[in-house]
């Protein structure tokens, strides 16, 4: 099946929101271009009033009548170079506009997506889809649009100025005409908008034909897909699945054929019964052979001119659809905004969680009435198993998300402030994390590290010493060397990529800094020399540090174990060895995991 169109109320909706955007992206181009649209429209009729006065002409001559045949030559020659002077200025009119049209659209998805500045939004599987959508088309979609859009005017422009010319053959004669195509014209445009080529389709069937050829083709899957031979299998379902959606497709095209056949048996019974009838009238010298001329070319140009809108037609729902989409992605609501009046932010860092409980969308809760005190200063591991809500904590402290019950405060005493009324970009500019799906920009190793930051010499270089990233660097491979094959860039291994997103955490000036899993691409023996270095970076900080190896919460003024969403143990190390509850069992399972490795760290 294909996608189904928007509703024509809303395509005229997204056309009226979608001119003036146009307009504004660069005006005096934009008039130009469709002026010249409107020119190359009218020509069409220029030229068939022409040829008919050249007819006429050469029959007064073979009549012995004076005829200005080179004024005619003339104006033929003049309207030909006018179309193709008017074609290249509007071709390259519509290269300058739609090279500002696609900047503006693309400026104002950017500016969208900082506006957006939870995670509650972007991880909904349909937004999420749409995004991709739009970045997919951002780059091509706004030419495609504006050269639909000057061409349908042109189809317009013309449609009606050869019908225009029929007038001279009989007022009645244009009317007839166009309610003989009209039909066909409607029937055409629903033809057209079955798409010609699977690949364009945004349906299921064709976007899971497209991810097996991504699979196949990505560099990301190509030590599966060698591995494992994947390669047969995928080009076989690919083919397998294309074939299937292809039959359906030509069924649907077959049946729009045999529905188009009673039209155009209509528009060639009154196309051919108006040829009829203007050979019967020039036979009876009520007309000239030039009007019979006319008529051929007129109904010829009509037809061609008709069925061009209704492709354009076609064309231009499938284009103002990306644009609908466009608009509902600007008019998006997002549930994680700053406030309009936002608090000052509270001298003192102490964090406090009251009660806080938090669901995912149409999930089960990742957290349940959560109570917790973090003092400022103070280092904290948070542990526990997979799915215990370690990772939900830390996006509520960072505000990706808000509870769904319960607040979280900042400050101390009677300057405690919930943080939803804080700042949102002021709280974060004082916390820097290092995720476990931390981001691999492929730019420079600087420019990771800075993130567009001023650059502070003495702040790098400790960053680069503690996080273990000097290491990396060698006599080739230094802080300017470009990263990633897409620009055929340095490559780093995982460990090494782990070192340099902490790196550009610990370059931020933060108060708050939250580790999350930051050495799990790590041996070892370098994750105790990077630990080594938190423990001193950590000191006036207020250090969040989520971990599976419990070898790491050595450093930690306290330690959390969560289960279930709930933090069922709080305490030193010490302590909760002691206590001889889930953190111990944690503890001996993984000291078990190291007692017979040579060479590795035993924790105990």
């Amino acid at each position: 099946m294909t996608q189904p169109s928007l509703p024509a109320r809303d395509l005229w909706r997204t056309l009226r929101l979608t001119l003036p955007d146009l307009w504004r992206a660069q005006p005096l181009v934009t008039a130009g271009l469709f002026l010249s649209g409107a020119a190359q429209g009218a020509l069409p009729a220029v030229t068939i009033l022409i040829g008919k006065w050249t007819v006429d002409g050469v029959s007064g001559l073979l009549a012995g009548q004076s005829v200005n045949l080179p004024a005619l030559a003339g104006a033929w020659a003049g309207a030909a170079l006018l179309s193709q002077v008017t074609a290249t200025v509007t071709q390259v009119m519509q290269g300058v506009a739609a090279d500002h049209y696609t900047l503006h659209v693309n400026q104002r998805l950017i500016r969208r997506m900082t506006e957006l500045q939870g995670l509650d939004v972007l991880e909904d599987p349909q937004f999420h889809d749409d995004i991709e959508v739009l970045q997919g088309g951002a780059s091509h979609r706004p030419l495609n649009l504006l050269s639909t859009l000057v061409y349908a005017l042109r189809n317009v422009v013309a449609a009606i100025s050869v019908a225009a010319t029929l007038l001279l053959v009989g007022w009645w004669v244009p009317l007839v005409v166009v309610a003989g195509l009209l039909p066909l014209l409607s029937r055409q445009m629903q033809f057209y908008r079955l798409g010609w080529s699977l690949f364009i389709q945004n349906t299921p069937e064709a976007r899971e034909v497209n991810y097996l050829s991504r699979v196949a083709l990505r560099h990301e899957y190509a030590k599966e897909v060698r591995l494992y031979g994947l390669a047969p299998h995928l080009q076989r379902e690919a083919l397998t699945r294309t074939r299937a959606y292809q039959n359906t497709l030509r069924a649907q095209r077959t049946r729009g054929l045999l529905a188009l056949l009673p039209f155009e048996a209509l528009s060639l019974l009154v196309t051919g019964g108006l040829f009829a009838f203007v050979v019967a009238q020039a036979q009876a010298g009520r007309v000239g052979a030039g009007s019979v001329a006319l008529v051929v070319t007129a109904l010829a140009a009509l037809r061609q001119e008709l069925s061009g809108l209704a492709e354009m037609g076609s064309i231009g729902t499938q284009h103002l659809s990306w644009f609908a989409k466009l608009d509902a992605f600007l008019n998006a609501p997002g549930g994680v905004q700053s406030p309009a009046r936002p608090q000052p932010m509270p001298a003192g860092g102490t964090i406090t969680l009251e009660h806080v409980s938090f669901a995912y969308r149409d999930q089960p809760p990742a957290l349940r009435d959560v109570t917790l005190t973090i003092p400022a200063g103070q280092t904290v591991a948070i542990v526990g198993e997979n799915g215990a809500g370690k990772s939900t904590l830390i996006k509520l402290l960072l505000r990706y998300y808000d509870p769904t019950a319960g607040r979280i405060l900042i400050g101390t005493g009677a300057a405690q402030t919930d943080l939803r009324d804080l700042d949102l970009n002021d709280w974060r500019a004082g916390v820097a994390a290092v995720f476990q799906d931390f981001a691999r920009f492929e730019w420079t190793l600087r420019e990771n590290i800075l993130l567009g930051q001023p650059q502070d010499d003495a702040r790098l270089n400790a960053a680069v010493q503690g996080s273990g990233l000097n290491t990396v660097l060698t006599d080739t491979r230094t802080l300017d060397t470009r990263l990633g094959q897409a620009f055929g860039g340095a490559d780093l291994s995982g460990g090494q990529w782990q070192k340099l997103a902490t790196a550009r955490a610990l370059y931020r000036d933060a108060r708050v800094l939250i580790l999350d899993e930051p050495t799990a691409a790590l041996d070892p023996r370098s994750e105790a020399e990077v630990f080594g270095t938190f423990a001193g970076l950590a000191r006036g900080r207020t250090t969040l540090l989520v971990t599976h190896r419990l070898g790491s919460v050595l450093m930690a003024d306290r330690v959390l174990v969560m289960k279930a969403g709930q933090i069922i143990e709080d305490g030193t190390h010490a302590a909760l060895l002691a206590r001889g509850g889930e953190y111990t069992d944690l503890w001996a399972l993984q000291a078990r995991q190291y007692e017979d490795q040579p060479g590795e760290p035993v924790l105990a």
